[in-house]
């Protein structure tokens, strides 16, 4: 069956969910496309604002993180033509942060995009797949869901390290802006000390979250040269406030880190909970304990090489190679779902 998969991107998102599973796929002899964001071949006939009609040439469509009106609407006018669709979710866009510049843009009311849009694309869907179980309970409660954990392609394996006890953070923080407040006073406290702290992302009003006096080195990274510009960090921490958004957040930071052998520190949230008990990293509950975990993993070289080695033999286990037949076998199931009940008439439109 012909499947055309559209990633919402050419960056993260896109990549670890739609384009590099696609190409796996493909290569292993399946008859996938994937048909990038500026090469769109979906077309819609519209009648006023209500979609009538969909042009599209395939027989299983694969879509991610549908927030236009429009498409949501399309999603439930192609299963009622008979063509299988998969919405694929990696967070819950109806719990981000106000302060994160996404917000504004999904929020209801702003414009053809909304979080409300992609509940409707998720009702209509024949499946959803998402990167965590918490996923589920949000946009797939008629019981079509499917989990699809995030795993690394090769290019995040087998990089040299040399290590160091510089203390880094891999995020941006106009994405993650409540997040810096779980470590309080450690990293301002370690900098004090003599600890040199980075970013890799943009780090434009992190200073002042960490209570520093100024913004750290840092700024924005291709998805190409990200694995290397986090296989140079010495000590790496993933923090994330104990929020909704953040209880459906995957393990992809942490398991990052654990790839390209950079020992790290991060918050219990569920999913860095379910990587630490696979034997990699160190977890942080409170300021005072991220402080003295970051200042034992800064002072002790011996203790970063074992916990290097031990998020390495955990990460091994987690490549995209190795586990993108689960894709193949979600949207199978998504196929069978269709062939087992009527073509159902669009919900919401």
């Amino acid at each position: 069956m012909r499947t055309v998969v559209y990633p919402s991107d050419s960056f993260g998102c896109g990549s670890f969910r739609a384009i590099w599973p696609g190409q796996h796929l493909a290569a292993a002899g399946h008859d996938v496309e994937v048909v990038g964001p500026t090469d769109r071949r979906v077309r819609v006939v519209m009648d006023g604002h209500t979609v009538k009609d969909v042009l599209v040439d395939a027989d299983i469509v694969v879509l991610q993180r549908v927030t236009h009106a429009y498409m949501a609407q399309a999603v439930g006018v192609m299963r009622a033509m008979g063509i299988t669709v998969i919405v694929d979710v990696d967070d819950d866009l109806s719990s981000i942060h106000p302060s994160n510049p996404a917000w504004a843009v999904h929020r209801p009311g702003a414009g053809l995009h909304s979080w409300h849009n992609l509940a409707l694309a998720c009702r209509n869907a024949s499946l959803v797949t998402v990167s965590t179980p918490a996923l589920l309970d949000v946009y797939a409660r008629h019981g079509r869901g499917h989990v699809l954990p995030n795993y690394l392609p090769d290019m995040y394996y087998g990089i040299e390290r040399i290590d160091s006890d510089v203390v880094g953070w891999p995020g941006s923080f106009h994405s993650h802006p409540n997040d810096p407040e779980v470590v309080g006073g450690a990293v301002a406290r370690l900098v004090d000390e003599g600890a040199e702290f980075v970013m890799r992302g943009d780090p434009a009003g992190a200073g002042r979250a960490f209570g520093l006096a100024q913004d750290p080195p840092g700024g924005g990274v291709s998805v190409a040269e990200w694995p290397a510009a986090v296989a140079a960090l010495g000590v790496g921490m993933a923090p994330l406030a104990d929020t909704r958004f953040n209880a459906a957040k995957s393990w992809l930071k942490p398991l990052e880190m654990s790839a390209c052998g950079v020992p790290w520190v991060a918050s219990p949230r569920v999913e860095y909970r379910r990587l630490h008990e696979l034997g990699a990293g160190v977890l942080a509950d409170r300021p005072r304990t991220w402080y003295r975990e970051l200042k034992r993993l800064r002072e002790s070289a011996a203790l970063r090489a074992e916990l290097s080695e031990a998020g390495r033999a955990v990460a091994e286990g987690l490549r995209l190679r190795d586990h993108a037949w689960r894709w193949w076998e979600a949207w199978q199931r998504a196929v069978e779902i269709d062939r087992a009940t009527p073509r159902p008439q669009p919900v919401g439109v």
